[in-house]
């Protein structure tokens, strides 16, 4: 029989809160919170959609898709308003200019 927990453990390992692996945490369990609420249309409010485009952002840059060879570098949070629109299904979100 296959030990899950045991496995989990091990895949897991010494994974700390402080490593870039954790990022992905974070960010999967800040929006994760608004799906548990039935609440996924909010992620876009204006009293959340600072904080969604930074973990959104925070994520991708501890990945290294912030680096200098990328677009992504040149932009401010604001640009990813159109991601966060298109995760909760708000098509008409565009970035203001």
């Amino acid at each position: 029989m296959i030990d899950i927990e045991k496995n989990v453990r091990t895949y897991l390992g010494d994974r700390s809160p402080l490593e870039r692996a954790s990022s992905f945490d974070y960010c999967f369990n800040y929006f994760q919170a608004f799906r548990d609420r039935t609440a996924t249309s909010e992620i876009s409010a204006r009293q959340y959609l600072e904080l969604s485009c930074l973990h959104l952002g925070y994520y991708l840059a501890s990945w290294g898709m912030l680096r200098g060879s990328t677009v992504l570098h040149t932009k401010s949070y604001r640009f990813f308003e159109t991601v966060v629109g298109v995760i909760v299904g708000d098509r008409r979100r565009r970035l203001q200019r």
